[in-house]
């Protein structure tokens, strides 16, 4: 899966702007590999993939700008006012180190199947 998260190593002060710069799930305060090992995921790697998603948020920001009546039109101009501002902080936070996007995978590992009972056990 892709997600947006935090960079390791932040102050405090630094993860609370992360915190309200980024998706309401960056609040996690560990690491995407640390989070899939604890759910019981072997073989887990990130790809770090921020450079491509601040090429594409600085896209969309851009695109908005150069479509705004119609977007307006068709969102409103607050929507529209509001969803560019934190896409910007957005990018800014990105920007500024405080958030990444990686591509996460991982594997379950094998279980042992339960063996059912039947009357002659």
């Amino acid at each position: 899966f892709q997600t947006i998260h935090t960079a390791p190593d932040l102050s405090e002060r630094e993860r609370r702007r992360a915190h309200q710069s980024g998706p309401w799930a960056v609040s996690a305060r560990h690491t995407p590999d640390e989070l899939m090992r604890r759910a019981g995921f072997v073989d887990v790697d990130v790809v770090d993939q921020t450079a491509r998603f601040r090429a594409t948020a600085a896209g969309w920001i851009s695109e908005w700008d150069e479509h705004r009546n119609a977007l307006v039109a068709l969102h409103g101009v607050a929507d529209f006012d509001t969803r560019q501002q934190e896409r910007r902080t957005q990018l800014q936070a990105v920007d500024d180190g405080l958030l990444r996007r990686s591509l996460v995978t991982g594997r379950r590992p094998p279980t042992t199947p339960l063996r059912v009972l039947d009357d002659t056990d």
